[in-house]
């Protein structure tokens, strides 16, 4: 048996909106095969450091996204010198498993169960290639009290910006998934290079997995954090109808691509609040790029409607900055924002990462500098010359992308941003240092809201 800590890595707040549910499904695989596990929560504020030499684990697991993949690999150097053995797991290390070896003694590439305990239980290869899990009924289930449900709960309540639109505050919220994979091939997901297929739970698994967040732990709302929970519509239809004859009272919100009048009748009864859709772009070139000319604008508009007329929020995330990108484009998709009047959306800078197509594009234009600072990767800015429009403009068409979010959305309020500065005054400062122009957009806030 071997003793193990999962670090979930990273320093900011807005990254613990959702739990580790890639951790604990981890951590509860490796204790059905005899295996002892902790976890340690960087983003829920623990100090990891300590709790790692206070438990003296023979292994420590580590995960991190792109984004924060630096402090994953701070933390694998310091355990390293201090004489733990390492793991890294997550896409951008599959991705770059040569890199993830820099920083530590194994490297796991793709799902990471089977994966895991082969290193566990002495395995002599450095990078281990996990098999996906096909029935992932087959997984144990997973026992939240490894980690800090209730500050998880509070999610939205510390990030009233987000995209959780349906959720409002001081509601207990946790994120559940019932599938992995996707069955679209976007350039800019890790998809792309996946190749896996959808896997589902069954719907009595996910409605027992329900009922104990509502009777355990007070759940009151969910998100699925699938990629598109509504991509297979007879498993969602039987979920809906078990849901509604075991009267659950939790209500929820998912990420699709679908939508269907009769289908959407039932989300209703079943308590969905919220669709979000990957809807991209509001020019059709560049959504026809970006979604492999799966999906049209008409297509788009006509979702949209449907998840409205039936009384669900209809939301969106878009990309601004893709290759070859006009502002005139970019406009097209706040153009598109308005007239089909959104309940809420999210804008991100369209970002290469490591193994999509997108990166695969920037390779053939050699555009890729030796030298990357992964934490530029956080969707807020430009990585690469992926488009003739510079970084400052880039940063004036986000701030009126995020003014017309803050329109939609009235739960971030000037009282909101205040009271998460007062929580987080460190971060608060230093943001402020970084862009001095964001206290001048506070005031103007905070003296708009009393006029």
């Amino acid at each position: 048996m071997a003793k193990l800590v999962l670090v979930n890595s990273g320093k900011d707040y807005e990254y613990g909106v959702h739990e580790p549910l890639h951790l604990l499904v981890l951590a509860a695989y490796a204790r059905k095969h005899g295996h002892q596990v902790a976890i340690a929560d960087q983003i829920a504020g623990e100090d990891i450091f300590k709790k790692i030499k206070k438990l003296n684990p023979d292994f420590v697991g580590i995960t991190g996204t792109t984004a924060v993949i630096n402090e994953a690999y701070e933390i694998s150097d310091w355990c390293r010198k201090n004489g733990f053995r390492t793991i890294l797991g997550g896409v951008h290390v599959s991705v770059r498993p040569e890199e993830g070896l820099e920083h530590a003694d194994y490297v796991v590439k793709g799902e990471g169960e089977e994966a895991l305990i082969k290193i566990l239980e002495g395995s002599k290869e450095k990078i281990v290639t996990g098999n996906p899990i096909t029935d992932l009924d087959r997984l144990p289930k997973i026992n939240r009290d490894l980690i800090n449900t209730k500050y998880y709960q509070k999610g939205k309540d510390r990030n009233p910006g987000t995209h959780l639109h349906f959720v409002p505050p001081n509601t207990k919220l946790n994120s559940v998934l019932f599938t992995r994979g996707c069955p679209f091939n976007c350039i800019f997901c890790h998809n792309s290079w996946r190749g896996l297929k959808v896997r589902f739970h069954s719907a009595k698994r996910m409605i027992e997995e329900l009922k104990e967040l509502e009777t355990k732990y007070g759940t009151e709302a969910v998100f699925f954090m699938d990629d598109d929970l509504l991509c297979h519509k007879q498993r969602i239809v039987e979920f809906c109808e078990l849901f509604i004859k075991e009267k659950l009272k939790i209500f929820w919100g998912c990420q699709s691509r679908v939508a269907n009048k009769d289908l959407l009748k039932l989300l209703k009864k079943a308590n969905c609040r919220q669709i979000t859709f990957g809807l991209e772009a509001g020019s059709q070139r560049i959504l026809s790029m970006l979604k492999n000319d799966t999906t049209t604008i008409e297509q788009n508009k006509r979702a949209i409607k449907m998840v409205k007329d039936a009384k669900i929020l209809a939301c969106g995330s878009f990309m601004i900055g893709s290759p070859g990108e006009t502002e005139d484009e970019i406009m097209q998709t706040k153009e598109f924002i308005i007239k089909n009047d959104l309940d809420g959306f999210g804008a991100t800078v369209t970002t290469p990462f490591p193994g999509t197509k997108l990166w695969q594009m920037c390779e053939e234009k050699k555009i890729i500098p030796q030298k990357i600072n992964w934490k530029n990767f956080n969707l807020n800015k430009l990585t690469f010359g992926l488009t003739e429009i510079s970084q400052e403009r880039m940063e004036d068409i986000k701030k009126e992308f995020i003014n017309l979010a803050l329109k939609r959305n009235p739960g971030m309020t000037p009282k909101d941003m205040l009271k998460i500065s007062i929580k987080h005054p460190k971060k608060a400062i230093t943001r402020v240092v970084k862009n001095p122009g964001s206290l001048i957009t506070i005031l103007k806030r905070l003296t708009n809201s009393k006029n």
